[in-house]
């Protein structure tokens, strides 16, 4: 079960992009904290369970690599079993000493944050650890096959990480021929025996990658992956699982969920799903519960969801798909990778999945509902489900391959600001702002999360660097959020202008982070792509009196295929007024992207565009 994080910051980006590292690259191999051999043998049986052997060897090259084999854990559930053996540590010139068994303890895990689980512990620890320390030990495993998956799915992952693989080999076997698919595997060889029931897969040298000083939202977006699988066909895969979900969806509604479903008819389609949404959210609490883990990927049935009044993803999923059905809305259980950064789909085995969302047709659009967030935007996904695979359950209960698109930029933030300065260089300051999409949910969940008073107290602070006397007047928020919502603010802005070697300089605090981070970017040789969140469109509408403004902003105008932005201004007698605009068209840079020249041109334009943007002001005699 996967989890939808939302911010508290409000009318800030929500992975903001301010932090300024310094020069990033990738780390030297004499940098790395351990080396490392591993070897494995996994072999899958005919029910799907498997048997798999992993002996871990390291030895520790680093202060950090001592601090990251103090205590080694290993959590699986209580239904398959693991084992420690052959556990031993050799110090510098030393021989090999077995790790006594006082020092492996194995206990129930503590249940995760949102739910019930019956897994169970086991951690190790190594004793006397110090530099050039070297440890090994193996862990077998037998891990049971869940319910109604007749084919296995295996997927292996190499990501950045501080540890020097010296070797790594791993012998596959089943009792039916393997299939596999890889991406940016060159380090490593591939050799399959004659009936493809055996599959080696090896490292050919030493390999040691790992990134550093990248900004806090980086991701490494390709990385050497591989899956191994007894079919690549959807159907061998998931068809038994979604036969069984189609045999939940046929059984009768519940009494309140029926209820619900009968109050709702003779709404628009759009106002049946919001109610649908809304009744899911105040009734259920989005909480996973694995105590039954034979159950595997099998929701429980919509009697036993509302008995219980709680679900994870596949639960809640299910009974919204049979809401809507009962509503004569097309809508259909999905599979999903959830998260900011998606991997593409290798092969279509449950394992690719970690989230389950529905598929819903209204007013001849698509739209992909999820019944886990605490906040919902009708027809518009959240970022943390756009622009990837899904899999989907038809009405036949077959399996078919959905795509998600990105969602084009719609209107986050409208502000419109008046700034009237006194004497003494203060400013009262009125402010009209309109939010929509990710800023108007994020305000949403703030209001829930942390109660409207702190909510409150945020938005004023972002009016101004030292403010005084700050109201806030808007109505109050709900799960469902309209398409746009109003917020008025009225403050004593104390510190509205600079004073820079004697001259007053009025700078609109939006101006150049954005554009700063992504010069620094290039300056400091990052090498990650950059996560910006939900496209978007801000605008700023801002009018200055009490002062006046040296010179006129001159007119600009920036178009790129990742951002647009235009600059200009109005002068009267006694007040300045410019109007700014910014969209966002991706959620996404990627490192090519950012290193091209179009794009530092584009750069360029931004920045000098801003540069407009700062007002050397003199203060009305009078104010």
């Amino acid at each position: 079960m996967h989890r939808f994080t939302f911010s508290k910051s409000l009318i800030c980006a929500t992975l903001g992009i301010i932090s300024l590292p310094s020069f990033a690259a990738l780390q030297p191999a004499s940098e790395a904290a351990l080396a490392g051999e591993t070897t494995k043998t996994c072999h899958f049986n005919q029910d799907t369970s498997s048997d798999c052997s992993t002996t871990y060897r390291y030895t520790i090259l680093t202060n950090n690599g001592r601090e990251m084999l103090s205590r080694i854990d290993f959590s699986f559930p209580e239904t398959d079993q693991l084992e420690i053996i052959d556990a031993q540590s050799t110090q510098p010139g030393g021989k090999p000493v077995a790790l006594a068994p006082t020092q492996i303890d194995t206990r129930m895990a503590p249940n995760p944050d949102q739910g019930f689980q019956r897994a169970r512990q086991t951690s190790i620890a190594f004793p006397n650890l110090r530099i050039g320390t070297q440890i090994s030990y193996t862990v077998r495993e037998h891990t049971v096959a869940k319910p109604l998956m007749t084919h296995f799915h295996y997927p292996m992952m190499f990501g950045p990480a501080p540890v020097r693989s010296d070797a790594f080999k791993s012998t596959f076997t089943a009792e039916q021929p393997i299939v596999w698919r890889s991406e940016l595997m060159e380090d490593f060889t591939f050799t399959p025996s004659s009936d493809n029931k055996t599959l080696v897969i090896e490292q050919k040298t030493p390999r040691f990658v790992n990134y550093i000083n990248e900004a806090g939202n980086a991701y490494i977006r390709q990385m050497p992956r591989v899956e191994i699988a007894s079919s690549g066909l959807v159907q061998d895969h998931l068809a038994s699982l979604a036969t069984r979900y189609h045999q939940i969806l046929a059984a009768n509604l519940p009494a309140g969920a029926a209820r619900v479903v009968s109050g709702l008819k003779g709404l628009p389609a759009a106002g049946q799903v919001a109610g649908v949404m809304q009744y899911i959210h105040e009734q259920y609490r989005y909480m996973g519960d694995w105590r039954a883990t034979d159950r595997g990927y099998v929701p429980f049935t919509l009697n036993e969801i509302e008995e219980r009044g709680y679900g994870d993803c596949k639960d809640l999923s299910v009974l919204l798909t049979a809401m809507l059905q009962a509503s004569g809305i097309n809508a259909q259980t999905a599979w999903v990778s959830r998260g900011s950064n998606p991997l593409g789909l290798l092969l279509p085995g449950i394992g690719a999945a970690n989230h389950a969302i529905v598929k819903a047709h209204v007013n001849g659009q698509v739209w992909w509902l999820d019944p886990t967030n605490p906040v919902f935007m009708p027809g518009r996904s959240m970022p943390d489900i756009q622009n990837r695979w899904a899999l989907v359950i038809d009405a036949e209960g077959k399996v078919y391959q959905d795509h998600i698109p990105e969602e084009q930029p719609s209107l986050s933030m409208a502000v419109k600001k008046f700034e009237h300065f006194n004497r003494d260089g203060q400013a009262r300051t009125t402010a009209e702002v309109q939010m929509g999409q990710m800023t108007l949910m994020q305000l949403s969940f703030a209001d829930t999360d942390s109660g409207v008073s702190a909510t409150d107290l945020n938005l004023c602070n972002h009016f101004g660097k030292e403010i005084s006397d700050c109201k806030i007047n808007r109505e109050k928020t709900a799960f469902v959020v309209p398409e746009r919502y109003k917020v008025q603010a009225t403050l004593t802005n104390l510190r509205p202008l600079d004073n820079l070697s004697g001259q007053l300089v009025y700078k609109p605090a939006f101006a150049s982070e954005r554009w700063d981070s992504l010069m620094n970017y290039r300056r400091t040789g990052q090498l990650a792509d950059l996560y910006m969140a939900d496209p978007e469109t801000v605008t700023y509408d801002i009018t200055l009196s009490g002062a006046k403004v040296g010179k006129a902003i001159k007119a600009c105008k920036v178009n790129s295929p990742w951002f647009d932005m235009t600059l200009s201004s109005q002068r009267s007698k006694d007040e300045y007024r410019y109007l700014y605009t910014m969209t966002q068209k991706h959620s996404w840079l990627s490192h090519d992207e950012i290193m091209s020249a179009p794009f530092e041109a584009m750069l360029q334009q931004a920045r000098a565009c801003n540069e407009n943007m700062q007002q050397v002001v003199q203060l009305n005699a009078k104010g």
